[in-house]
């Protein structure tokens, strides 16, 4: 198996690996013995980068996710010491109002994995009313300045949004976002491959990193069994025609459909990494095999074979995958909630 190979971030030569395995509603619905176990196989295979959010309620009066306590034990049973992995977090832009309420909330976000520091600090989504950008900016920045956070990034924020922070950033003396974290996979392309971000890119040095590189599982054709996010311009039926049509050409190629829908975003040279649900054993390991796949057929190669599998193209604006959406329209940043 291809060790998993790590990417360039940030300005002064830090390296991530290439692959981050996330914990959105993913280890809350795990055996624990199993989830040590992806957490193991994964470190071993290079891919010692986690993504770990504190995560709210659904609906008023349900628990939210303990998925973030959960990793912080399984990595100790995995006998992972805290050096041995990059930690990212995330922070929920519409429950802070200032720059100490933002400490604030990283601090216990950490404390609940049972740390005190995360290389890696990710805004989410600006939802609604949330905090303005400069106060996400002096909040980092106190993060940076304290030692506790190395990196900051956004999570599918607009091209717009993005610089609009980096100006906050530069008046707060702060380095840029390091990445965006945006809906990215072999069939949702617009956003990550499209002229904004790219721009971002030559002008700030931003990085992509990729979520729902699998479509919450849609992509595999599985059902869904957890909450995911929405379907931007509308292509999943136009993903299930696809479907076995991609997992023809990787059986071909000698893989698997995920990882053949892996090693496409692999290719791109601005991803820094992308993050992952694996719940099991068996799914990290397929998931790792995306590297060799891709050194077996190569970038260039793969990306000729897949350019027909861009579904999203003309079906969602660059910009961002809101943009074509009405700002009072109740679906906007709806989950689609599992199958009964």
């Amino acid at each position: 198996m291809a060790t998993v190979f790590k990417r360039p971030l940030g300005p002064d030569g830090f390296q991530v690996p290439a692959l981050t395995v996330g914990s959105w509603y993913t280890w809350d619905r795990t055996p624990f013995e199993e989830t040590v176990n992806v957490i193991r196989t994964a470190v071993d295979a290079g891919a010692s980068y986690f993504d770990v959010g504190v995560y709210g309620a659904l609906e008023p009066g349900q628990a939210g996710s303990p998925t973030d306590v959960i990793f912080g034990r399984a990595v100790q049973a995995a006998g992972v010491a805290r050096d041995d992995y990059v930690l990212q977090v995330k922070s929920w832009v519409e429950r802070s109002g200032s720059a100490e309420d933002i400490v604030a909330q990283f601090d216990r976000a950490v404390f609940r994995i049972g740390t005190d520091h995360a290389e890696i600090l990710v805004f989410g989504d600006l939802v609604g009313e949330h905090v303005p950008v400069e106060v996400l900016a002096e909040g980092a920045a106190a993060l940076v300045e304290s030692g506790r956070v190395r990196y900051w990034g956004v999570n599918n924020w607009s091209a717009t949004e993005i610089r609009q922070i980096v100006a906050a950033a530069e008046k707060a003396g702060l380095a840029p976002p390091a990445f965006a974290q945006l809906k990215y996979n072999v069939v949702r392309r617009s956003i990550a491959e499209g002229a904004p971000f790219r721009g971002l890119i030559a002008d700030h040095g931003l990085k992509v990193q990729a979520s729902d590189a699998l479509e919450g599982g849609f992509l595999l054709g599985h059902p869904r069994r957890r909450p995911t996010g929405n379907d931007p311009g509308d292509i999943h039926g136009l993903l299930e025609e696809a479907r076995p049509r991609m997992r023809a050409l990787a059986e071909e190629l000698g893989g698997t459909l995920a990882q053949l829908a892996l090693a496409y975003v692999l290719t791109n040279d601005d991803l820094c990494s992308i993050v992952i649900g694996a719940r099991t054993t068996e799914q990290i390991r397929d998931d790792l095999g995306a590297f060799d796949l891709l050194e077996r057929v190569g970038a260039e190669r793969l990306r000729e074979l897949l350019a027909p599998y861009w579904l999203d193209k003309g079906r969602v604006d660059p910009e961002s995958s809101w943009s074509s959406v009405p700002d009072d329209d109740p679906v906007k940043y709806a989950l689609i909630l599992p199958d009964a």
